[in-house]
């Protein structure tokens, strides 16, 4: 990964990079004798505006507790949530001023200085969440935090939001032509607000402050979401029709100021890394349970739930929007997700054929052993049958010695 030269600062006043740092945003200071002869460290973890009970706020915990515990004394986290140091823009900010050490949030907020970070919220471009994690953790991955590199952030790890759900107040969506006409909020980016065009729908930018309102006042009548966000700010309660589209798969993402890593022994740089991993693990766990809850949940309350849509013939519409990035982040970075999407299909169905061929030799051994069984069993007869003639045989000679004797 490439060492950065230079910082771009996006223009935070002192007063901001004072405040972040008395409420601890950045706090590296020489602290008691570890032991290890390295100086203790302070690190913030903020959560930019996400709260400390959603999945992302239960991992981040969890990530400075294992810093806190495996760094011998010479790291010490502490997380921070909903915007207790600034909202997720200044986050960003502070992690290129070096005010903020670790910060986690929707990946729109880093689009600023890696475009092509947009890459995967590509509307339909994943047909499972296997296939979205695996494309975050890819070489995909690596190209983002090289190009995030060179604008002094470290990338550490991709969490997620999970995909983006549609729900409606009008009827069940099962297939595109079941939008046409219908007012919906999405997000604003121009890729998004063209894909719902392509479905027959009406898009209007509406905050995610006032959704809720809007939805129940009949503003808009369709939005789309993951289930526990639908769940958590109660949308059901104005959107009796969910549909599990998958349309976008909303990844988050965590970067580390490369002020603050470049002050890290490679000891230290190691628990960051680790620590960042086993965050995710319990960050996507925690995803897990929380869509399967929401859905739960969904269900209970008599939404009614279109679980299997035509998504292919969502896709089919979607598609030519993806030139809106393509147009001005190129293809490479897609390129990447895509081959890799091709290679695990190939691994699958290499792994598919090798089980259907390891089957067809089994079948032929189990053949093989039936047929050596039953020419076992054939000779057997055969030779119980000569044994019975020959002593058949015997007994007529006995028979026709005693008869001539006798006579």
């Amino acid at each position: 990964m490439k060492k950065l030269k230079k910082f771009a600062a996006l223009g935070l006043t002192a007063a901001m990079v004072a405040s972040l740092a008395a409420c601890g945003g950045k706090t590296s200071d020489a602290g008691s004798d570890s032991g290890s002869g390295e100086e203790n460290i302070k690190l913030s973890l903020f959560a930019g505006s996400i709260p400390e009970n959603t999945p992302t706020g239960g991992a981040l915990k969890v990530m400075a507790d294992y810093i806190n515990e495996n760094s011998n004394g010479t790291l010490t986290a502490t997380a921070f949530y909903d915007t207790a140091l600034g909202d997720a823009t200044s986050m960003v900010q502070g992690l290129q001023q070096g005010t903020v050490d670790i910060g986690v949030s929707g990946t729109a907020y880093f689009s600023g200085l890696v475009p092509e970070v947009e890459v995967f919220q590509l509307p339909f471009l994943f047909s499972n969440l296997e296939e979205a994690r695996a494309a975050c953790e890819g070489p995909a991955k690596d190209a983002i935090f090289e190009k995030l590199a060179e604008n002094g952030i470290i990338g550490l790890s991709f969490w997620e939001n999970g995909f983006r759900e549609l729900s409606n107040n009008i009827r069940p969506v099962k297939t595109p032509d079941d939008m046409k006409g219908m007012k919906m909020r999405t997000l604003s980016a121009e890729v998004q607000v063209e894909t719902w065009k392509a479905m027959g729908a009406l898009p209007a930018a509406i905050d995610a402050s006032e959704l809720f309102t809007a939805l129940q006042q009949g503003t808009v009548s369709a939005q789309d979401n993951p289930l526990h966000e639908i769940v958590s700010r109660k949308l059901y309660e104005v959107q009796p029709y969910v549909t599990l589209t998958d349309a976008v798969y909303t990844p988050f993402l965590m970067g580390m100021s490369e002020a603050t890593w470049n002050k890290l022994s490679d000891s230290q740089k190691e628990v960051i890394m680790k620590a960042a991993e086993v965050g995710r693990e319990e960050q996507l766990k925690l995803t897990d349970e929380a869509q399967a809850e929401a859905l739960q949940t969904l269900l209970d309350n008599g939404v009614t739930v279109e679980e299997n849509p035509d998504k292919e013939a969502f896709k089919e519409k979607a598609v030519p929007t993806w030139s809106l990035f393509t147009d001005q982040c190129g293809t490479e970075i897609l390129d990447l997700i895509q081959s890799n999407l091709g290679a695990g299909a190939d691994t699958a169905d290499t792994e598919e054929a090798a089980a259907e061929e390891d089957a067809a030799v089994e079948d032929t051994e189990e053949a093989a052993e039936d047929a050596g069984a039953e020419a076992a069993e054939e000779a057997e007869d055969t030779e119980a049958a000569a044994d019975d003639a020959a002593e058949t045989e015997a007994e007529s000679v006995e028979d026709a010695a005693e008869t001539e004797a006798a006579e």
